[in-house]
Parts: C-alpha cells; sequence; structure tokens
C-alpha cells in the first residue's frame, strides 16, 4: 500500500478518514473452487449497491455441499487500510463447520467506490445493505453473524446497534472511544501534552465533519455497546503486543456489555496473525450460539430499513492490512 500524499494541513485530519486504500487483484482471493482441508468451496464474487449509491464489492465462500441447505453466514469486515481480502483468514475455521463466510470492501476501501472511509458511521449501513441482499438473494441463508477486526470490530457493535437481527459478533481489537484513544495515541507515541491535542483536536473534528460527514464527537462505542439487546452474544479478542488499541478498550467494552460474552487474550500484535487456537476457541463459541439461535429463529426475516436518527460511527488509526497466509487452500481445478 503506498502512503497516500497529504498537504501540510491535511496532514492532521486527513489520514483518518483517508488512509493507504489496499490495492489488490480479484486472482488475490484465490480460485474460484477449491478445498478446505475435506470441504469444496465456492468463491462467488458480486456487486451490491448501497443505500448512497455507491457500488461494493463482496465475496461470498459457500461449501457446495450447503449451497441448497439452510445454514449460517458470517460476514467479515477489516479494518480501515484493509479489505475483503482480509476476510481469507477465517475461511480454514468456519467453513468446514457448514458455515458460510461473505467478505465485503466497505465504502472507501478495496475496490470499492468511496472517496472517505466513515470509520463505522456509514460502514454499519453497508453491512445493513449487505443483510439485506443476502437475505433477499440467498435463501438459504439463515442466521447472519459479525466478524470485526479493528476498525471492523467497532462496525460490528454499531451495525448490531442497528439491526437486531445480528445476534452473534466477533469483536478483534475493538476500541472503546475514539477520542480517548487518539489522545492515548498522541501522548504515549509523540509526547503531545493534553491541551495541545485538545487544540488540535477541535481542528480535526471540523474538517472531518465538513469532509466526511459525520460527528467524531459521536464515536463512544461504549456507550453504544450497553444498548445491545442481551441475547446478543460477542467473542472478544485482545492482543497483548498491540501497542495501538491496547487491552483496557476491548477489556471496558466486554465489561459494560450485558449479553453473553467471552473474552480471549492472546500473544501477538495488533497486525500478527492469530494464533490457532484462539480462532478455534472463538468458532466454538460461534457454533454453540447460532444453533441456539437457529432453534428460535423463523425462516421470515424482514429487510431492515434505516430511517432513524443516524447514531454512531467509529474509527481505527493507520491500521495495516491483516497479514494473511492461505494454509487452508488446497487448489482444485475447476
Amino acid at each position: 500500500m503506498k502512503q497516500p500524499e497529504y498537504k501540510c494541513t491535511e496532514k492532521l485530519w486527513k489520514p483518518i478518514v483517508r488512509p493507504p486504500r489496499h490495492n489488490y487483484r480479484l486472482k488475490d482471493m484465490g480460485n474460484e473452487i477449491f478445498m478446505v482441508h475435506d470441504t469444496v468451496v465456492k468463491r462467488v464474487d458480486f456487486e451490491m449497491i448501497n443505500s448512497r449509491g455507491l457500488t461494493l464489492q463482496c465475496s461470498l465462500f459457500e461449501p457446495v455441499r450447503i449451497q441448497d441447505k439452510n445454514h449460517s453466514c458470517m460476514i467479515y469486515l477489516h479494518g480501515n487500510s484493509s479489505s475483503r481480502v482480509e476476510s481469507l483468514t477465517i475461511l480454514e475455521y468456519l467453513l468446514p463447520q457448514n458455515i458460510s463466510v461473505c467478505g465485503i470492501d466497505l465504502s472507501g476501501s478495496g475496490q470499492s467506490q468511496g472517496e472517505y472511509i466513515s470509520l463505522g458511521f456509514y460502514e454499519s449501513r453497508d453491512v445493513n445493505d449487505l443483510y439485506n441482499y443476502l437475505r433477499s438473494n440467498k435463501p438459504f441463508i439463515t442466521q447472519i453473524g459479525l466478524w470485526g477486526r479493528s476498525m471492523g470490530s467497532v462496525t460490528a457493535i454499531i451495525a448490531a446497534s442497528l439491526n437486531s437481527n445480528f445476534k452473534m459478533l466477533v469483536c478483534d481489537s475493538p476500541f472503546s472511544n475514539l477520542t480517548n484513544l487518539c489522545q492515548e495515541l498522541a501522548s504515549n507515541t509523540y509526547n503531545i501534552p493534553g491541551c495541545c491535542f485538545n487544540c488540535f483536536w477541535c481542528f480535526v473534528k471540523s474538517k472531518i465533519r465538513k469532509e466526511a460527514k459525520f460527528n467524531i464527537d459521536d464515536l463512544n462505542i461504549i456507550q453504544i455497546i450497553q444498548t445491545l439487546p442481551t441475547d446478543v452474544a460477542i467473542v472478544f479478542l485482545s492482543a497483548k503486543g498491540d501497542t495501538l488499541i491496547r487491552e483496557k478498550h476491548p477489556k471496558a467494552l466486554s465489561e459494560k456489555f450485558r449479553g453473553m460474552k467471552e473474552f480471549i487474550q492472546f500473544e501477538g500484535t495488533h497486525n500478527s496473525k492469530r494464533p490457532i487456537e484462539v480462532m478455534k476457541e472463538t468458532v466454538q463459541f460461534i457454533v454453540a450460539q447460532m444453533a441456539k439461535y437457529d432453534q428460535h429463529t423463523s425462516q421470515k426475516d424482514n429487510k431492515i430499513s434505516l430511517n432513524g436518527k443516524d447514531q454512531i460511527p467509529i474509527t481505527d488509526v493507520g491500521v495495516p492490512l491483516l497479514y494473511s497466509e492461505r494454509p487452508y487452500i488446497s487448489k482444485t481445478e475447476k
């Protein structure tokens, strides 16, 4: 990813809403038909128009054996400088469990349209649009959950506050409050005193509100998570060596969340590959919760319209693509 060039005054605010865009080729997504362990998988790429009229690029990975049978799906939500390529990191764990995976380039990211990312505000609307698309076009998909990392994890929390049909979330490295996070980074990384931070932060907020059309004063995830229904289940993941989003952020969110939850901490950094045992434990939690929800969920699922007052947006700060190998794919010829 090439770092964008910013003018002098843009250096304070533009990296937040226009970080490096992850450029990739479609072949980086792998074969359209491949093996994950003993499971034959088909990838279908599709375009979707979101509620703002932007074209978003998506990929659905489904085990061939369940394409015409009822099954669950996890939508993967990437970090702020990433793309749907990041969804490859969870395929080997979910697909053999007969759970399909849908990756999406959120607006302003990857190959999707959009000038800016909105740090979760509009991305959460993208998630709802994708939910409606899957409901309309994939009748065999029943329960739909969300797996997000960094910006994607807070996008998942916001989306669940807007759409009560999201009952299962994985939140890998979420932050609890954007302003607090940026103030921590300014102090710990650049030794900027609080009084100086407050001055330039007012300028940052003003520019982002004007250019990207949202108010970052509303980015208070710890407040949003307390509004989620108690029948939502969340796995919180936190790397011990994460110097960007430290343990106290996901821990505080976990403590305030009222539903079924699990907090898993592990060795690693913000962008390191997640340990196999952590991934397996997370998937066990997902399988158990989705099985429980499927017993009580009706096949009738109405589309959700977001006509009410806009709720809280979110962010991620300068996070590169989570490193992904592809050990899960045994290539086969079509």
